[in-house]
C-alpha cells in the first residue's frame, strides 16, 4: 500500500468511526473473543490501570484525550493525586476512555493509540501523558497518525507492532467495552469520576477536593472494614 493510499484509508477510518459507532455498540456484545486477539486486549486493559491492585480505594476516571478539561486534570491535579495516593498504595487508579467524537473527532484515534502503546509495549500513561501534554498538536493535525508514531518511537514503543496494532483495529472492543461501561454509569461527559463504584464527580476538581473525597472514602472503607 503506498502512501498516498495509506493516508486515504486513514482519513476514511476516522471518518468512519463516528458513523458506526452506535451500531458497533449494539453488535460489541455478540462479537465472539475468538473473533480478538485476546493477549492484546488483556495487555491493554491492564496497562491503563495504575496503583495496587489490593489498594483499598478503586477510581475509574471517564475521560475523552481531546477534551481540554481532562487535559487541565491530567496536567495540574492528577501528578500530585499520584504521589499522595496511587503511589502509597492507597488508591488504584483505572482510566476509561470515553472518546465523545461527535465535538472531539480525534478523541477514538487517539485513544486507540494509547491503548495500543499500553499493549505493545506498557506504555499507557507514557503515552496518555504525551498526549494531554500536546493535546493541540495532534488534536489539530492534518493527520495524527503520523505525530503517534513519532510518540512511540520517542518512547522507545516498537513502530511496527504499535502500528499494526492501530491500523488493525485490534483495540477497538475494549474502546467500546468502555463506552458501555461509561453509559451503564449514565456518564455524558467528562471528565467523570467513579470513587468506590459508588460516588461519582463530575468535572474539573482542585487537588484539596480530591483530598477531601479520597480521605473520606478511605475513612468509610476502614471503617466498614472494622465492623
Amino acid at each position: 500500500m503506498d502512501s498516498g493510499t495509506l493516508n486515504r484509508h486513514r482519513r476514511t477510518r476516522t471518518r468512519k468511526r463516528g458513523v458506526f459507532l452506535a451500531l458497533a455498540i449494539a453488535i460489541a456484545a455478540a462479537t465472539p473473543l475468538a473473533a480478538q486477539d485476546a493477549d492484546v486486549l488483556e495487555r491493554a486493559a491492564a496497562s491503563r490501570a495504575k496503583g495496587a491492585h489490593d489498594a483499598p480505594i478503586l477510581v475509574f476516571e471517564i475521560a475523552d484525550f481531546q477534551c481540554p478539561y481532562c487535559a487541565r486534570f491530567s496536567l495540574d491535579v492528577f501528578p500530585r493525586l499520584d504521589s499522595a495516593y496511587v503511589r502509597s498504595g492507597k488508591v488504584q487508579w483505572v482510566f476509561v476512555n470515553l472518546p465523545l467524537t461527535s465535538i472531539h473527532p480525534r478523541a477514538w484515534v487517539a485513544a486507540e493509540a494509547a491503548l495500543c502503546a499500553g499493549a505493545v509495549a506498557d506504555g499507557f500513561w507514557d503515552f496518555h501523558d504525551r498526549l494531554f501534554a500536546e493535546q493541540d498538536r495532534w488534536a489539530n493535525a492534518e493527520d495524527p497518525h503520523p505525530v503517534f508514531l513519532a510518540y512511540a518511537r520517542e518512547a522507545g514503543i516498537p513502530a511496527e507492532p504499535f502500528e499494526a496494532c492501530i491500523l488493525g483495529d485490534r483495540v477497538a472492543s475494549l474502546l467500546l467495552e468502555d463506552v458501555v461501561f461509561s453509559a451503564a454509569a449514565r456518564v455524558s461527559g467528562t471528565p467523570t469520576f467513579v470513587i468506590d463504584r459508588e460516588t461519582v464527580v463530575v468535572g474539573l476538581k482542585s487537588f484539596e477536593e480530591w483530598s477531601a473525597l479520597l480521605d473520606e472514602a478511605i475513612q468509610r472503607k476502614a471503617g466498614a472494614e472494622r465492623r
